[in-house]
């Protein structure tokens, strides 16, 4: 009986230290993108023509502590399946992927991406990741307000 309580009382601690050291990543069900949209094909360009253009972010706090995010001049393949978004979050480091699927014409061309996620925490500082697959092309830290906009240029 006595081995038999200590057996379960080690389970139970083993239990208890490994599920301690699991890193935590949010999951998408808690942080989540909606009213994703996008706007192009503005200009096809070859893919050996140079790109020209500014491209830009803009954010703006909205309601239930949403960030709504319109991404200006981004640039994919003029034809796609389709153009998405996808967020994650692990401690305060938020990952938005913005990739295109089956993208099949050999040009480029410009779009405008808006979409809102969240929520967030009023008064939290978060490092927002802009990629596009495994290539980032931005960073930026914030600290979630309701009050919270501003605007960056994104360097290729």
């Amino acid at each position: 009986m006595k081995t038999k309580t200590v057996l379960i009382t080690m389970l139970a601690l083993c239990f208890l230290i490994g599920g301690a050291g699991c890193d935590k990543e949010t999951s998408n069900e808690s942080l989540r993108i909606k009213d994703f949209s996008y706007q192009g094909c503005k200009e096809t360009k070859s893919l050996l023509t140079s790109y020209h253009g500014e491209e830009s972010i803009e954010y703006k706090a909205v309601a239930n502590g949403y960030l709504h995010i319109k991404h200006i001049n981004a640039v994919f393949n003029c034809c796609p399946d389709t153009i998405q978004a996808d967020v994650s979050m692990k401690d305060n480091i938020i990952t938005i992927v913005e990739s295109e699927t089956n993208p099949i014409c050999d040009c480029i061309c410009n779009y405008d991406l808006e979409y809102t996620f969240g929520p967030l925490t009023s008064n939290k500082e978060y490092i927002l990741i802009f990629s596009s697959g495994a290539y980032v092309f931005s960073k930026l830290i914030i600290k979630y307000s309701p009050s919270l906009e501003g605007r960056i240029t994104v360097q290729h």
